[in-house]
């Protein structure tokens, strides 16, 4: 990305210039922030949180304790099975979409996609609703794709701040003599112009520039970390994430979304998953344990989603196809319960057995622990009506 890309986008981001008005009205809230976790591609419910006792449907993973009495995870997740106090386990989650692109869609909007409209990602929703004006952006994107949502049909100006790759941070974001000079100009041409417009890109523009000239501007620099904390985490995109996650949490961003990928396991699953599982198992736990150990887990929420599960047979490949009747979401910290599962599956874990829930439910579940009213209608600038989890409900089981 080149400087002026970047100062556009950054500038889009974070200081909007008109934004329809849809903040709700203060209500009671648990959740100060949110890391929103994908794992895009399918990962395996039976390999991870929702283990079996049938060896075929196992292959060669087997289930391991947890700190919980009665909740067990596959043996590949040992440092998450220490903090499963910490988790609700919802293993009945269900979908009617097995294709990754629309279903990764529908994790990140609510909706289904379609051709006529692209609807707002749940972080552009938080961003616009919570509108708080601030020198930082709300809604900050880890390893994002050129496939997601973003803002929608809301303003660009709510889309998420992107960062590439997070060892990189923010580049090309240093000011310099030629940038400030190049702002002067700016502004002087826009002063000759009467429209309000005018005058709000001149603002924004400076807020930008005082913001890459600020502390805050450090939060985005993993570099300041220990190397013991980033080799706690993983040397992987999804471990650096989780870590850079925490330092914006610090910074009070409202909502953080991280990107990993590589969990379409069709072939090979088990050696797969000997190396994305332990990403997982790292960068996870520590994220957990650091949260809480600085007492930010009680006011941070975590969710752990993706697009849809893995079938219980084996495929000839030694992998596992496509299953979206049923898989498994973990949220984790505020306003949630600890050591808790909701919903399951059957014996085989091939269909929901009690109590399904959607990701629309997911979704609504955390907008309501920021204080969203997610049962509220909202409107589009054409005038139709959205919801920000569509028809999710809140999964009322699962609260704290």
């Amino acid at each position: 990305m080149n400087r002026r890309l970047f100062i556009q986008t950054l500038a889009a981001s974070t200081y909007g210039l008109k934004t329809l008005d849809a903040k709700d009205a203060p209500i009671a809230s648990k959740a100060k922030n949110v890391i929103y976790i994908c794992l895009d591609g399918g990962m395996s419910h039976i390999d991870t949180f929702d283990p079996k006792d049938d060896k075929e449907v196992m292959g060669d993973t087997t289930k391991i304790s947890t700190n919980v009495s009665g909740i067990e995870l596959g043996n590949r997740l040992p440092k998450l099975a220490e903090v499963v106090d910490k988790m609700s386990i919802i293993r009945s989650t269900h979908s009617k979409t097995g294709a990754h692109e629309q279903a990764q869609y529908l994790n990140r909007t609510s909706y289904r996609q379609i051709g006529s409209i692209v609807h707002p990602s749940l972080g552009s929703w938080v961003a616009h609703i919570q509108d708080r004006k601030k020198d930082i952006p709300d809604y900050v994107l880890i390893s994002g794709s050129s496939a997601h949502p973003n803002s929608g049909f809301l303003p660009k100006v709510k889309s998420p701040l992107p960062i590439i790759d997070p060892n990189g941070g923010l580049k090309n974001s240093k000011v310099d003599n030629k940038l400030e000079e190049r702002m002067r100009i700016l502004k002087e041409v826009n002063s000759k112009f009467k429209a309000p417009l005018a005058s709000e890109y001149n603002e924004f523009y400076d807020n930008t520039v005082r913001f890459l000239k600020s502390k805050d501007l450090e939060l985005f620099d993993l570099t300041k970390e220990k190397p013991e904390a980033r080799s706690r985490y993983g040397n992987t995109k999804l471990g650096q994430g989780c870590l850079l996650a925490k330092r914006l949490i610090k910074g009070d961003i409202k909502f953080i979304e991280i990107n990993n990928g590589g969990w379409d396991t069709h072939v090979d699953n088990f050696t797969k998953l000997d190396n994305k599982l332990k990403e997982v198992d790292d960068a996870l736990s520590a994220l957990v344990l650091d949260l809480d150990s600085e007492g930010l887990l009680d006011s941070t929420l975590i969710a752990l989603v993706t697009e849809f599960g893995r079938t219980p047979k084996i495929n000839v490949n030694e992998g596992r196809d496509h299953h979206p009747s049923c898989y498994s979401t973990v949220l984790i910290g505020a306003g949630v319960k600890g050591g808790y599962v909701a919903g399951e599956t059957n014996k085989t874990a091939s269909k929901v057995a009690k109590d399904p829930y959607t990701i629309s439910d997911i979704n609504a579940t955390i907008a309501h622990l920021l204080g969203i009213e997610a049962e509220k209608e909202r409107f589009s600038p054409s005038g139709r009506p959205f919801k920000v989890a569509n028809k999710g409900e809140v999964i009322k089981d699962i609260l704290a």
